[in-house]
């Protein structure tokens, strides 16, 4: 409806805001209010949660049941990982990237109606190990979101050292070996937790074959299997860190693309494992 939607929107213009606020003080002074920046992703953050309240409470589920849906549950949760990560991390500019990325990915899915196509609610209560597949697979994409965030800064502080720029943006990125660890890091902590969710939908699967679509299991098990394949050749020296970061930007946009070739596989109505089964 309207009403999320507008929180939805809201939330990526603040989110857009702040990043464009930040860049151009960091742009003129040197440096940009940390606390301010993270004000602001926590208030596009609570605007986020009141959309997706919104739309649970209209569908009567969790919202899981479109691409729409998903990629704003995704990127709920990535703004979480930030807002919890940031004082591990330590990463000043990381809040910048993250505003940015949620904001451009929220107005992208704000701009393409086809992908918040209506769907049919079920009037029994969703099984258990749906609820956990979907929940814990969102996490795991938010991981990767977090590792396509932080590889795009990988990728733009060496862009800076070669073309030997110090000033700006630059200046405040982190040294490329500390993002190496923290996007190793990433990408094995996703890679494990994509490979849980998938054991509960297995498990699922086993006993309601007919229920889980087959298109989206093996989706799912090919994304987990390549980010397996690019730690796995980044592990064995295979690989530099630079293709890693190449690598885990191409997949994270593959696996948001793979999301929208599967609508109109939703149950018809009735069906108790109706919108669950189209999450990630």
């Amino acid at each position: 409806t309207w009403s999320e939607h507008f929180f939805f929107a809201s939330a990526a213009i603040i989110f857009g805001l702040s990043f464009i606020y930040a860049y151009f003080q960091l742009k003129k002074t040197g440096g940009y209010s940390q606390n301010l920046l993270y004000a602001s992703l926590l208030f596009g953050f609570v605007l986020q949660s009141v959309a997706l309240n919104i739309r649970a409470y209209t569908v009567q589920s969790c919202p899981l049941g479109n691409s729409f849906e998903i990629i704003q549950f995704i990127l709920w949760c990535t703004v979480l990982l930030f807002l919890i990560l940031r004082p591990i991390f330590k990463i000043k500019t990381l809040g910048l990237f993250t505003a940015l990325s949620a904001s451009l990915v929220s107005g992208i899915s704000l701009l393409n109606p086809n992908w918040d196509t209506p769907y049919s609610v079920g009037e029994a209560p969703s099984h258990s190990l749906i609820e956990l597949h979907a929940s814990i697979a969102i996490f795991s994409y938010a991981l990767y979101m977090l590792l396509a965030i932080i590889s795009g800064m990988r990728l733009l502080q060496e862009y800076g050292l070669k073309n030997l720029r110090f000033q700006g943006l630059f200046r405040s990125l982190p040294p490329i070996q500390k993002l190496d660890r923290i996007a190793h890091s990433l990408l094995w902590i996703g890679t494990l937790t994509l490979f849980l969710a998938i054991i509960f939908i297995l498990f699922y699967w086993s006993e309601h074959p007919e229920s889980v679509s087959l298109i989206k299991l093996v989706a799912t098990l090919l994304i987990s299997v390549a980010y397996l394949t690019v730690g796995l050749l980044k592990r064995f020296n295979c690989i530099s860190a630079q293709k890693q970061a190449v690598l885990a930007l191409i997949l994270f946009i593959l696996a948001l693309l793979s999301l929208g070739t599967l609508q109109g596989e939703h149950p018809p109505p009735l069906q108790q494992e109706s919108n669950e089964l189209n999450a990630p």
